[in-house]
């Protein structure tokens, strides 16, 4: 594609040169996958992984293990800025897997205590389950708090309506969807501490984080971020995000459209930061399901049971009533029995999840619409608990 636009690295010495690159869209990544991975890295080393999108079709991509370190080691940078420091026990409010779930509870604490990584599981996370939650919360010594922001506010609405206090902590860390200034509110007042906004995604992670001021600086020794010249007829600044990620030497993603968008921000921020400012204004907003037992699952359950499924070009859980899923599908030109074998399962597992009746239909369908800020809903809840 470079050769066909005449561009060779020698080419490339600034932003300017660099702009003239093509985009990169995740329609190119699904169609030329194996192209993208480098010839001299053993494809058996790299590490398969999967992601949605705002337009709702999953991807597929790989990386290598000493991306996911760097990158581990960015949010440490990340978890820093409000005093914590590594070897500190974190609360990480992100969904288990059937192992951890599988784990003796002695074995489970364990392991958590090892890793100073203490995890509660937003897809278990009704009244009884967070009951448990602020059971052996002043056990953990956490100083701080991570993961979606939607459970955390809940955890923390429900911890203030049992009329217990907590230990205040250094700071929480949301991020993997939208952070509502209502959430930030009851989360900072309950746990006693800033809150921090991260923005990364599945194929490029650690992209921008918050500071102690409330502004959202790019990692820029992380990603070049730029925005798309086109702003795709929107009358605000708002235009598309295009990512370079600067350590993921296994698939390189150059300029690649993540499909959400922003703006970047010019001046600097007093805290001291030097890293350029972007602002967030569309990301993905997932909805929890509410159960006939009253158990609250995340939504990111049900799209994990998707991800990397053949046969599939898009899908949508959508909850109409708490006894009541349907699965809407947009068939490809994939296996029809790896189709089926998929959704089969899909409604096995989601169909364990309450011990009532619960009834999970299949549908087919050409479309399933956008939300009317153009983004993909994997997961629609019409009996959703309410935003806090």
């Amino acid at each position: 594609m470079f050769r066909s636009l005449g561009i060779q690295s020698s080419d490339v010495r600034n932003f300017s040169d660099f702009s003239k690159l093509p985009i990169l869209t995740k329609d190119i990544i699904r169609e030329r996958q194996r192209e993208l991975i480098r010839e001299d890295v053993p494809f058996d080393s790299l590490y398969k992984h999967h992601s949605g999108g705002s337009t709702g079709v999953p991807l597929t991509f790989y990386r290598e293990r000493n991306y996911i370190d760097i990158s581990e080691a960015g949010t440490f940078r990340n978890f820093m800025q409000c005093g914590w420091q590594p070897g500190e026990m974190v609360a990480f409010f992100w969904g288990a897997d059937e192992r951890l779930n599988k784990m003796p509870k002695w074995e489970f604490r364990l392991r958590q205590h090892i890793r100073r990584l203490y995890q509660f599981d937003p897809f278990r996370s009704g009244p009884q389950e967070m009951d448990e939650w602020l059971r052996v919360w002043p056990s953990l010594g956490a100083r701080i708090a991570r993961g979606y922001a939607s459970t955390i506010a809940r955890f923390a609405e429900h911890i203030e309506k049992s009329g217990k206090s907590v230990t205040p902590l250094l700071g929480v860390f949301t991020t993997a969807e939208k952070l509502f200034p209502q959430q930030r509110e009851i989360i900072s007042r309950v746990f006693g501490c800033s809150v921090y906004d991260c923005y990364g995604s599945s194929e490029v992670q650690n992209i921008a984080a918050e500071c102690g001021r409330g502004r959202m600086h790019v990692n820029a020794d992380f990603v070049v971020l730029e925005t798309e010249q086109s702003s795709l007829g929107r009358e605000d600044q708002t235009k598309p995000f295009l990512v370079t990620s600067l350590r993921n030497y296994g698939m390189p993603l150059i300029r690649y459209r993540i499909e959400d968008c922003g703006s970047l921000v010019e001046g600097e921020c007093d805290c001291g930061n030097g890293f350029s400012l972007m602002e967030l204004n569309i990301s993905r907003v997932s909805d929890n399901f509410v159960l006939p037992d009253g158990q609250v699952v995340h939504g990111e359950f049900f799209t994990h049971l998707m991800y990397g499924s053949e046969g599939i070009s898009t899908f949508q859980f959508h909850q109409t009533a708490t006894d009541h899923i349907t699965i809407w599908v947009v068939p490809t030109g994939g296996s029809v029995e790896a189709r089926q074998r998929t959704l089969s399962s899909a409604v096995d597992q989601v169909k364990a999840l309450s011990p009532e009746k619960l009834t999970v239909e299949v549908r087919e369908t050409d479309n399933i619409p956008l939300s009317k800020a153009g983004k993909h809903r994997f997961t629609r809840s019409d009996v959703s608990p309410s935003a806090v």
